[in-house]
């Protein structure tokens, strides 16, 4: 379907001057040059490639032609020039038409196409003027319109708005492009200056360009706007973390707490800081309740497993790091955590023995995880792969001397009493 135009040639014999996807742009461009008000509809048929799929070449050709005479029909009394945008969407020039009006015709090409079958459209609607967009600009305008439809699912006509440019600009962001993405966002505050939504969206964007200071300016705009909006407080919070402000932040993690207990995010950074600041208790206290609302947060049970291991609470935290596994299984440190654990416990000490050897595969030059497997083996009197691992440790910094000494010790008394029992 990528490659031919679905029902191009079905279209062409209907439609004999109808512009293709490739003239369009230059239609558009001819009748914005000369028209000073006027409004743009992008007709896109629902599922169309479920339809393409389902009922194949000719009945979706069948059905682009009869959505094209619905168009068609109404622009002999309306004045509308159209044409094919691309497989299942075509574009309505409607002059001397404002946004009303366009929602007129927009509502009525949408019913005429649901009363004539079972598909339907989504339409997006866009005008000029609409300030501060040039004329050149309203047809890309209508396609975001349209893209801002489909939030509300199928049979659906929207007009172009800062909502609009905020999904445009969401998309931009998720693609990678933070920049145009910004630009965006900026659009929609032309749009709309008091919209919270994309000023805590443009703080995000700034706060991953490192630009901490616009980042905390959107913010605070946004809470200015909303003193009662939980994410632009949050993510307040976390500028200030990255400006190294701990105190602040957890002043606005704590009164974003006051406005959502739920949210998990919110009671995991709380936990953190308190974490951070050495105060386990009240960390354990905060990252329970994050535990208890993110059921699949590894980095949740990561930091609560590390508490209770200060703690000694070890049961708990050996709970806590099976958590972490699950969610995660190549999370070094968890593993290795959790091995020592299982070791400290005096449980499932083949189960530890794999998990810490594990995590050696993972990292396999970090001392502390080649210590800790030694350890094991020595527990599990395995002594010569202790040593081994104890001897990896040792020259990768780690200070297990003593214990590498002992160790060989325990070998060498091991040999002698087998060496004693066979002679």
């Amino acid at each position: 379907m990528e490659d031919e135009l679905v029902g191009a040639n079905a279209l062409k014999e209907e439609f004999r001057d109808l512009p293709t996807p490739e003239q369009f742009p230059g239609v558009f461009e001819s009748f914005a040059e000369k028209t000073n008000r006027f409004a743009v509809l992008v007709v896109r048929i629902d599922d169309f490639i479920t339809i393409f799929e389902r009922l194949g070449e000719n009945i979706t050709s069948n059905l682009l032609v009869r959505v094209g005479r619905i168009i068609e029909s109404m622009s002999r009394t309306s004045g509308m020039t159209w044409g094919r945008l691309r497989h299942e969407e075509f574009a309505c020039l409607c002059q001397d038409v404002d946004e009303p009006k366009g929602l007129e015709l927009a509502e009525e090409i949408r019913n005429r196409v649901q009363i004539g079958g079972e598909e339907t459209v989504s339409i997006g609607l866009a005008v000029f003027p609409f300030w501060p967009f040039e004329k050149t600009t309203v047809l890309d305008n209508a396609q975001k319109a349209l893209d801002h439809a489909a939030f509300f699912g199928p049979n659906t006509v929207t007009p172009f708005d800062a909502v609009s440019l905020n999904i445009s600009a969401d998309k931009l962001y998720q693609y990678g492009d933070i920049e145009g993405a910004i630009e965006e966002f900026k659009k929609a505050l032309a749009v709309n200056p008091e919209d919270v939504n994309v000023h805590n969206s443009l703080g995000v964007c700034y706060g991953v360009q490192g630009e901490s200071d616009l980042a905390i300016d959107a913010f605070e705009t946004a809470i200015r706007f909303d003193p009662t909006d939980v994410m632009a407080t949050f993510n307040l919070g976390l500028a200030h973390i990255k400006q190294g402000d701990q105190e602040k932040a957890l002043e606005l993690f704590l009164h974003a707490h006051e406005l959502d207990e739920d949210n998990p995010e919110v009671a995991y950074q709380i936990g953190v800081c308190h974490q951070e600041k050495g105060e386990t208790d009240p960390a354990i206290e905060f990252l329970e309740k994050a535990a208890a609302n993110s059921p699949k947060g590894a980095h949740v049970f990561r930091a609560l497993g590390e508490c209770y291991l200060k703690k000694e609470m070890h049961q708990e935290a050996a709970k806590a790091y099976e958590k972490v596994i699950r969610l995660n299984p190549t999370d070094a440190k968890s593993l290795s955590t959790l091995g020592y654990l299982y070791g400290v416990i005096g449980e499932n000490l083949e189960i530890a023995i794999v998990l810490c050897r594990e995590s050696t595969k993972i990292d396999p030059d970090n001392s502390l995880y080649r210590y800790r497997l030694g350890k094991l083996y020595q527990q599990s009197q395995d002594y010569e792969n202790a040593v081994k691992e104890l001897k990896i440790a040792a020259d990768l910094g780690e200070d297990c001397a003593d214990l590498i000494r002992d160790t060989e010790v325990l070998m060498n008394e091991e040999a002698d009493t087998e060496q004693a029992e066979t002679g």
